[in-house]
């Protein structure tokens, strides 16, 4: 028993564990945004003249202004300190997000605008906190599990925000926005415990310009954007039609969609705190676990006669998502070398957000094509759930023919049990 105990608090002890703390800050507050898919039903309603994709559109707005600015962010910190780019993008979260705040009946107009800037902050944040991992833990051992961590803080303060979006929409619909007052503390610690960070190598010389592209853009950084730009597209599916589900079929209000979303990212946190054991027992298969769970939590969710139901197919949902994300930022970290894992971090994670920011003009599209104008979001869950699955098997035949050495395929360290 005694050696079980140390065994565990041995897998708990990670290098740097103080500036967990703003970075797990990062963490939340470059995801926030997501919670507001409880409030997209209310929506709906207080603007009954914009269609359903518009209004879903409201929560893809973010991830598209957010691709240039994630591009950006890796560019950036060559010249730039991280600690400073954390400053301006915290600055960008708190004017766009309490903007509806401060307005009785805001339009539409501001909305999207409010989006905007909320996505120009978290595409320099979202980057940011993956970087400062990857700078401070090199030890491939430290860095799945420190990665872990960093999206369990990440999924369990966002459950947190869920509840407490669901709770402030009640009260009256924009209070929701009110949550971004909690910015204000992580601008001051960012300010006062974040240390500048070491700017990173230039990569793209005058002079070396074809090695520095060669260097980057390997294959298996090539095909690390396609597969998470792909899953992304397909996962934001769940949070775009959650809340409408719910209300379509009659099983609840704004606060059950916040429970559901709650109980979504606290099993994406379980995940996150043991991702390192996963890794070592599925190794270069991680990700196949994470897009079966997603395609059988889609479908749950979408067949599902009453909320039981629901809530069993979202934790299952959320496991799935836990696995998938944390394999995106592990898996790029080691598909390319040490010295551009920043920009590669950057493209990735700028591609997963175009496909954050199609999903509702795709999805629709589809489900459409496939089922007729005015299907509910059940139709859109069980279109994302067949890409999952397609998905899934995609990253069988690359794992079992394509993926080597490149890939999550060595063993993992014993240290991840010590």
């Amino acid at each position: 028993m005694k050696e079980l105990l140390r065994s565990i608090a041995g897998y708990f002890k990670v290098q740097h564990l103080l500036f967990l703390i703003p970075i797990g800050a990062f963490a939340i507050y470059d995801s926030v945004f997501s919670a507001f898919s409880s409030v997209l039903a209310m929506l709906w309603e207080m603007y009954p003249d914009v269609p359903r994709a518009g209004i879903q559109m409201i929560l893809a707005v973010p991830s598209l202004a957010s691709i240039p600015t994630t591009l950006l962010a890796g560019i950036l910190t060559s010249f730039v300190h991280k600690k400073t780019i954390a400053e301006i993008a915290l600055a960008f979260l708190l004017v766009g997000g309490l903007a509806p705040a401060a307005i009785a009946e805001p339009h539409i107009g501001l909305l999207f605008a409010s989006s905007a800037l909320i996505g120009i902050g978290q595409g320099l944040l979202h980057p940011l906190a993956s970087m400062l991992v990857c700078q401070y833990w090199e030890s491939k051992s430290e860095r799945s599990r420190v990665l872990g961590f960093k999206q369990a803080i990440n999924y369990l303060g966002a459950a947190a925000v869920s509840l407490l979006v669901g709770f402030l929409a009640l009260i009256q619909w924009n209070f929701a926005y009110l949550i971004y007052i909690g910015v204000i503390p992580v601008l001051i610690i960012t300010a006062t415990h974040l240390p500048k960070g070491q700017l990173e190598e230039r990569l793209i010389k005058r002079r070396h310009l074809s090695s520095g592209v060669r260097k980057l853009l390997t294959p298996a950084l090539a095909y690390a954007c396609f597969i998470f730009c792909a899953v992304s597209l397909f996962n934001f599916a769940f949070q775009s039609n959650i809340a409408m589900l719910i209300n379509e079929k009659g099983f609840g209000n704004v606060v059950d969609t916040a429970a559901i979303t709650a109980i979504l990212q606290i099993a994406s946190f379980a995940v996150g705190v043991f991702y390192g054991q996963i890794v070592k027992l599925f190794r270069r298969y991680v990700l196949l676990p994470g897009l079966a769970l997603l395609t059988v939590g889609f479908l749950m969710v979408a067949l599902a006669p009453d909320m039981l139901a629901v809530l069993v197919g979202g934790t299952i949902f959320g496991i799935g998502a836990g696995i998938q994300y944390v394999t995106t930022l592990y898996s790029t970290s080691k598909s390319v070398d040490q010295n551009v894992v920043s920009m590669a971090l950057s493209l990735v994670l700028a591609l997963t957000s175009l496909g954050f920011s199609v999903s509702p003009l795709v999805i629709e599209g589809v489900k459409d094509l496939l089922f007729g104008a005015g299907g509910g979001a059940d139709l859109s869950m069980i279109v994302a759930g067949a890409g999952c699955a397609v998905l899934f098997v995609i990253e069988c035949v690359h794992c079992r023919f394509f993926a080597g050495d490149d890939r999550l395929d060595e063993t993992v360290p014993d240290e991840l049990m010590d």
